[in-house]
């Protein structure tokens, strides 16, 4: 996966850049053809069709000797010998009606662009946040949660700002460049200056260097900002999530410093990319002055018509304010190009525990679970350093329940993640009933597993929703059971909503115990074969883990049943022990037989007995 912290040089830039947007946008095809017939009308009309009036027609008006023969005969053959006055007339009831067509394919051609770029950009954000679903958690632990929330909301949010500024122009300014141009090199070969034309049109192409020239400082410094933007908002999240903490050891002065550091960082990057925006318009300018005076020289000297001078003129002025949009435009593609390489970065990261193409049958609910000689090191320890697992080899039995006890560190967390495959073996292989858990089907895998943590994680909402993550299609009356056994109704009876009680962000107005409580009711309600118990009556007080240890008694029949735990007093119902040293298990056994054999294991009893 390329770093996401600089841009990637090797992709293609401009608009191609943006082609990875077109499947986003498919369904909104027939409002992108919507926009560019309307930008072709906007286009013709004014690169061309209000030069060629300039040219042709009001000559006649102003009875200039010089008018168009063909275009005096026309008029006189329709308005008589003196065609000035009706013409006239005409002319001002077309010319409204002209500039109404135009502005109304203006309107057209911005609302409709927009329309499609908000529809992709609303279709991208979802894949998105789709992909960041999908993504396994050693994804989250190479990236910070508020760099991923800034890319999602913020990235996307300045994509559709670059929808909004750019829409109106991109198809009609490049368009309308084209149609001047048709028609300057149209009207320098009726003219018979051919020469005059290539002068002036070389300014035109002078044009771009500029526009090259600062586009390439633009994208790096746009991603610099976009990147700068996302570590501002993993700070602030951090810091919003550790009030206690900050408040508790008086870091309000160090934070504060740190946010103001990282504003003023923030601040120079974003002067530095206005002012690559700001300066190619003037330097267009500048280029196309040059381009007026040579063309203002050479006409002169060549004796051209004043109204053949004001249509070419107009026709060069209409070559070059499309320059100074499409500058315009180029940097805010390259605005856009940095944060579509953010987007992209989690939409092209790699899945290190992948979907298998042809899932195999999942195997009988009392099939044996074995670890064969599995090694797991983490992607974000040192290559050097010693695996959290080392060849390890154990089998489980149907209904066994195992505690799994050691110094932290020691392997216990992760050999119980490899079980609902959060993470695959760096080596060996995890089975069930002998097949791989990476040939199986991974949603149908893991609705054979619960999981409860020592710090779960509630969503904001209702005490009931939250107990419901466990089966989402639970009745009330399944609900509220497996919040019976859980011991939950104990203290949501005190409650005035009663179930009905929001949580707040990550369950914050409810107490440890009670978050543990309502994880433990998830597991109840899923009644999944596999049980992961991760200390899961850490923040029970005595009388309250006495109760749930009953209901989890309860709970574990039958079912196989895999304990992590720190205090032994909450491993009583395990039958077998497996101690972990440093990602080796060294001991198995039942507790009273490794108390008798295990140096490691008696120590740690001793030592929770002095406790």
């Amino acid at each position: 996966m390329p770093d996401s912290k600089t841009p990637t040089s090797s992709k293609a830039s401009g608009l191609s850049r943006f082609g990875r947007l077109i499947p986003f946008a498919k369904p909104a095809k027939w409002y992108f053809i919507g926009g560019l017939a309307a930008g072709w009308v906007f286009a013709v009309s004014t690169g061309a069709g209000i030069p060629a009036m300039l040219k042709t027609v009001f000559p006649v008006i102003f009875g200039d000797e010089q008018a168009p023969e063909r275009v005096v005969e026309f008029t006189k053959r329709f308005f008589g010998e003196d065609p000035r006055d009706k013409l006239l007339l005409v002319v001002c009831m077309l010319l409204p009606l002209v500039f109404l067509v135009r502005g109304a394919a203006a309107f057209a051609n911005r609302y409709w662009l927009n329309k499609m770029g908000f529809i992709a950009l609303e279709n991208l954000r979802m894949a998105v946040f789709n992909r960041l679903q999908q993504l396994p958690l050693a994804y989250y632990q190479q990236h910070k949660s508020g760099d991923l929330m800034a890319r999602l909301m913020s990235d996307t949010e300045q994509l559709r700002q670059v929808v909004v500024k750019t829409s109106g122009e991109i198809i009609k300014q490049p368009l309308t460049l084209v149609a001047a141009l048709g028609y300057l090199i149209y009207l320098s070969v009726t003219e018979k200056g051919v020469v005059f034309a290539l002068i002036v049109m070389l300014s035109v192409p002078a044009c771009v260097i500029p526009i090259r020239m600062a586009a390439r400082k633009l994208r790096k410094r746009s991603a610099q900002l976009m990147q700068a933007g996302g570590d501002l908002t993993a700070a602030v999240t951090e810091t919003l999530q550790a009030p206690l903490e900050i408040q508790a050891y008086n870091l309000q002065a160090q934070q504060a410093q740190r946010f103001n550091e990282r504003i003023k960082g923030m601040l120079r990057l974003s002067m530095k990319t206005v002012f690559y925006q700001a300066v190619t318009s003037p330097a267009i300018e500048v280029v196309s002055a040059f381009g007026f005076v040579a063309a203002l020289y050479f006409a002169v000297g060549a004796e051209m018509k004043f109204g053949t001078f004001s249509a070419l003129m107009l026709v060069l002025w209409a070559c070059y304010e499309p320059m100074k949009q499409l500058s315009n435009l180029h940097g805010q593609l390259k605005v856009g190009e940095a944060s579509l390489d953010r987007l992209e970065a989690i939409l092209d990261a790699e899945d290190t525990v992948p979907q298998p193409a042809q899932p195999k049958a999942l195997p009988a609910t009392e099939s044996v679970l074995e670890f064969r000689n599995v090694s797991f090191q983490y992607a974000t320890r040192a290559a050097d350093a010693p695996p959290a697992l080392a060849e390890v080899n154990i089998k489980i039995e149907p209904g066994e329940v195992v505690a799994l006890v050691g110094a932290s560190g020691a392997g216990k967390s992760t050999f119980a993640l490899l079980i609902p495959r959060f993470y695959d073996p760096t080596a060996g292989r995890v089975t069930c009933g002998g097949l791989d858990l990476r040939e199986f089907d991974k949603a149908g895998w893991r609705d054979r597993v619960a999981v409860v943590p020592q710090m779960p994680a509630l969503f904001n909402t209702t005490i009931a929703e939250n107990i419901r993550v466990g089966r989402l299609a639970a009745t009330d009356e399944e609900v509220r059971e497996a919040a019976r056994k859980a011991f939950v109704t104990d203290f949501v009876e005190n409650l005035p909503q009663g179930f009905s009680t929001l949580v707040g962000e990550r369950g914050a107005s409810l107490s440890g115990g009670q978050r543990q409580r309502v994880a433990i009711a998830r597991a109840f309600l899923k009644n999944a074969p596999i049980l992961i118990l991760d200390e899961a009556t850490s923040a029970l007080d005595s009388e309250s883990e006495a109760k749930v240890g009953q209901a989890l008694a309860e709970l574990m029949r039958g079912r196989t049943t895999i304990m992590i735990a720190h205090r032994f007093s909450s491993i009583s119902l395990a039958k077998r022990i497996l101690v972990f040293e440093q990602g080796r298990i060294t001991g198995d056994g039942a507790p009273e037989a490794l108390a008798q054999s295990h140096a490691g294991y008696r120590r740690m009893v001793e030592l929770q007995k002095l406790g």
